[in-house]
């Protein structure tokens, strides 16, 4: 019987910054093998339960370039899956090797090193994504920009938010007039806050900074369904015809109660 544990993702999926969330859940990776704690320390075992990593990290992620990214003393860096530093754990919070850059935290200020841990990106920046096709959206003074990895800034700082969606279309956000007022209910569901807790929706802009289409979705616009935008509105998927007639995907059925909070909370109508 293969031993149940858990195996640690640091970061959102999107966003990198002081207020990303740990959430756990149970795995065997690629190598087979799997975090697991003792007296709150995690080490690697393999499926049979031999201890590959001794139980020294206060966490252990397994990352995309087949290694690991640890934690030990408040700092984070890489270890092989045989316990080789690969990356010194120096850093407040680390990401993932993504287009061979990673982000990281150092004097609570983000940057981005290589796999040699060169530092290709200075530690300017509040808060940061990873790069997508050759671009990444970056924060100074609460607003977004994007920079390309030469860190020539493509876009300046002007947004709520900015994401990379492809090297020609970036998701930004904008909020709403709505003030949540219990955001500590809506954090369990799949929508966004601005810094003072307005609601915010997403739209497209260009890499020319051209507005493509309004701040009309509930989450960032990250897709295309037959050329056409996907977006959630009224907590209800689908894709805009012209950018404009909202065409719902068959939705799952929500729960009678959650609806009923999200209609108290004044997120859905």
């Amino acid at each position: 019987m293969r031993i149940k544990i858990n195996e640690i993702d640091q970061f959102d999926q999107l966003i990198h910054d002081d207020s990303t969330k740990f959430e756990s859940v149970t795995v065997f990776d690629r190598n087979g093998l799997a975090p697991v704690s003792k007296n709150n320390l995690f080490g690697l075992i393999n499926g049979e339960g031999d201890v590959i990593i001794p139980f020294e990290y206060q966490s252990i992620v397994m990352s995309t370039i087949n290694a690991y990214s640890v934690s030990k003393d408040d700092k984070w860096g890489f270890v092989t899956k045989s316990n080789q530093i690969i990356i010194p754990i120096i850093y407040d919070l680390t990401s993932d090797f993504i287009e061979n850059l990673c982000a990281v935290k150092k004097d609570n200020k983000w940057g981005f090193i290589d796999l040699l841990n060169t530092e290709i990106i200075p530690f300017d920046y509040d808060g940061c994504t990873d790069f997508r096709a050759g671009i990444a959206g970056v924060v100074k003074n609460d607003k977004w920009g994007v920079i390309d990895k030469e860190n020539n800034l493509k876009i300046d700082f002007q947004y709520e938010y900015l994401t990379p969606v492809d090297h020609q279309y970036l998701t930004f956000g904008k909020a709403t007039t709505i003030k949540i007022e219990r955001p500590d209910i809506l954090a369990y569901f799949p929508y966004f806050l601005s810094k003072d807790n307005y609601l915010m929706n997403f739209g497209l802009v260009s890499i020319e900074n051209n507005i493509i289409l309004e701040a009309v979705s509930e989450l960032p616009v990250l897709e295309s369904y037959d050329g056409k935008p996907v977006v959630r509105q009224n907590y209800q998927q689908g894709y805009l015809n012209d950018n404009n007639e909202f065409v719902p995907f068959e939705q799952f059925e929500i729960d009678p109660y959650e609806e009923k909070i999200l209609k108290q909370i004044g997120v859905m109508k």
